[in-house]
């Protein structure tokens, strides 16, 4: 399973099973970086920066192995940062320009190229393709209709002289060159900005409609705001390929076997998600278990609760909702008090609940525990004494059976823990 976190502008952490890909560092609000590498492990850390732009370089990353000294770094930088003297010779582990290839056991790095400055990268670890643009974009799309002339303007917006044809076939240029390397990706970060005006989403719907991709990812749109890139959406939706509408710093989101996409459910999601719940309630009834949740259960009250602590999450096939569950770190009042039995331990834990699936996808308890146990060690479940389907997965993935405990309407649900 990777793990995909959004830091800051254009800077993202992925994080595989082996590696963790730190991309064109700038700052970091919410203290992600600092809390992946806490957890990295004997993990190496590739660091990359795309061109020496201060919004996608910052010499801040070179102080980093000072300050954390027992993790393996390995930095990858562009070679126009050594040009403009932002960095020296000895900073990098590894300098690439355009055409250029660098691989260990880890990862297998290219370097396509930039119609402004750097490059861009592709990046294969995991069995999964990676692109991140760096400055690759239709700049001046906004100075673009269909029977521009091939002409230099000045832009009072960029104080420059600009031929926006001329550097819109520069942009497709290189996609073309990228197009020789291959035509697939399966996570795509690309610049959706809205400074450039209207049109501001040209350059990645042209990127689209050249590429497969299985997720999209928007960046490079601080100072246009979070919102500014959903634009992006019914382009990607057209396609049919899965679009990250991230909504704040630090937020994260997880591809798991068979590309399925785990993300924080949002309120729009909730119409899908009752459809879960109807076609889950109808199959624990079909199975011998028609008590466990009411015809309102959970209400749309509850799904906005699990929704704005940000503990609630789906699962999505081919840019489809196929599942939903909850995963709460902290204590849950009900698991106070177990009867007939003990838990495992009294260490911190993380509780699943509400996990449903519409039948299509096999394994969807196995996606989120993978999920879950990305964060924690100690997980807890509860289910009802009748729901025999759930008893066999929930024993089959791990957990030992604990005792007994009480749901705040007094009804009694076998409980298990998960530990290691």
């Amino acid at each position: 399973m990777i793990e995909l976190t959004y830091i800051f502008h254009s800077c993202f952490v992925l994080e595989t099973e082996k590696c963790i890909l730190i991309f064109d560092y700038w700052m970091d609000p919410s203290d992600a970086i600092r809390q992946s590498i806490k957890r990295s492990g004997s993990k190496r850390i590739y660091v990359f920066a795309s061109h020496f732009h201060e919004d996608h370089f910052n010499s801040e990353i070179l102080r980093w192995t000072d300050e954390n000294p027992s993790a393996h770094y390995r930095y990858i930088l562009s070679k126009d940062i050594l040009r403009h003297r932002r960095a020296g010779k000895e900073d990098a582990d590894v300098w690439l320009a355009k055409g250029g290839v660098w691989e260990d056991d880890n990862v297998k790095v290219t370097a396509t190229g930039s119609n402004d400055s750097g490059v861009s990268w592709i990046i294969e670890t995991d069995g999964k393709k990676i692109f991140h643009a760096g400055d690759l974009c239709n700049w001046y799309a906004r100075f673009l209709t269909e029977n521009t002339p091939e002409e230099t303007i000045y832009s009072k917006e960029f104080s420059a002289y600009i031929n926006p044809v001329s550097e819109e076939k520069r942009f497709l240029g290189e996609l073309k060159d990228i197009l020789k390397i291959t035509d697939t990706f399966d996570i795509a970060m690309f610049p959706v900005d809205g400074r450039i005006g209207n049109g501001y989403t040209l350059g990645a719907r042209q990127f689209i409609e050249r590429f497969k991709i299985r997720l999209f990812i928007p960046m490079h749109f601080v100072m246009s705001g979070f919102e500014s890139t959903w634009r992006m959406e019914p382009f990607c939706n057209e396609k049919n390929i899965p679009f990250w509408r991230i909504s704040k710093e630090g937020e994260s989101v997880c591809i798991g076997q068979d590309n399925l996409i785990i993300r924080r459910s949002a309120l729009e999601d909730i119409p899908k998600m009752q459809t879960i719940f109807t076609i889950a309630r109808k199959f624990m009834t079909e199975t011998g278990n028609p008590n466990q949740w009411k015809a309102d259960y959970p209400s749309e009250a509850l799904l906005h609760e699990d929704i704005e602590s940000g503990d609630s999450h789906v699962v999505l096939k081919d840019n489809r909702i196929v599942a939903t569950f909850l995963l709460r770190g902290g204590v849950d009042p009900t698991y106070n008090i177990i009867y007939d039995g003990k838990w495992l331990n009294d260490t911190p834990y993380a509780t699943i609940h509400r996990i449903a699936g519409n039948g299509e996808v096999n394994g969807i308890f196995h996606t989120a525990m993978q999920f879950a146990l990305r964060h924690y060690s100690n997980i807890r479940i509860d289910t009802h004494r009748d729901n025999r389907v759930m008893q066999n997965i929930i024993i089959k993935e791990g957990f030992r059976y604990c005792g007994i405990i009480s749901c705040r309407d007094g009804s009694e649900r076998l409980a298990y823990q998960y530990t290691r």
